[in-house]
């Protein structure tokens, strides 16, 4: 494939050096959905339209991008800043530690989500997601969701956020919670009983083993 810059980046006079200067650059765009992070990097040679300059073009914004924390792909898209690939990133670590594996490489060709895999994801937590004040419906969460439907986890909590509200308020979580919190209270109310049974309990065993010697 071809790398053209043109297709990957928008080109605009960027900023340059302390004294507000703005010189020939391109603004690359988080293509995570959802996010409206950029970046700029100025680039000061001109190009006289070859294939060759255009891949040694694109390859020199790509480096300066990747030491910024950025993963570039070929196209506008495909490109994702620090902050959403330390989500995915976070997402594996803990899906990782869950399953006993070590996490997975955040690379180049990560998968990305499409105008149809969105509108999917939308459409199913339509169904299961009650509201904001409920979360969602009984037995579902994020990651049943994104097994359900074969995608990343990450893609969910992101459309479920900017679309519904939080996923712990979900109504078995609040009921458990609810049960948990009734059973530490009645705990504590025969607290003082329990105490008295267990000292009951061992001054008895105590008078039991003073009785077993004299049969010795």
């Amino acid at each position: 494939m071809r790398l053209n810059p043109a297709k990957a980046f928008e080109y605009a006079l960027v900023p340059h050096g302390d004294d507000g200067r703005r010189v020939r650059g391109i603004i690359a765009h988080c293509g995570a959905y959802g996010c409206n992070n950029v970046a700029t990097v100025p680039v000061n040679t001109q190009s006289n339209s070859t294939g060759n300059d255009d891949e040694i073009e694109f390859k020199f914004i790509s480096r300066k991008l990747e030491r910024m924390g950025w993963q570039i792909g070929h196209v506008r898209y495909q490109h994702r800043c620090p902050k959403c690939l330390s989500i995915v990133k976070f997402d594996n670590k803990v899906e990782a530690k869950k399953n006993g594996a070590q996490p997975m490489k955040v690379v180049e060709n990560t998968r990305v989500m499409s105008r149809e895999d969105r509108r999917i994801i939308f459409d199913k937590l339509n169904q299961v997601y009650v509201d904001d004040a409920v979360g969602y419906g009984a037995g579902w969460t994020d990651e049943k969701v994104a097994t359900d439907l074969g995608v990343p986890r990450a893609w969910v909590r992101v459309i479920r956020e900017e679309n519904f509200g939080d996923e712990v308020a979900n109504e078995d979580i609040r009921k458990k919670l609810n049960e948990a919190t009734a059973l530490l209270a009645e705990m504590k109310q025969i607290e003082p009983d329990v105490r008295q049974w267990l000292a009951l309990l061992d001054k008895t065993e105590k008078q039991l083993a003073e009785i077993q010697k004299v049969f010795k």
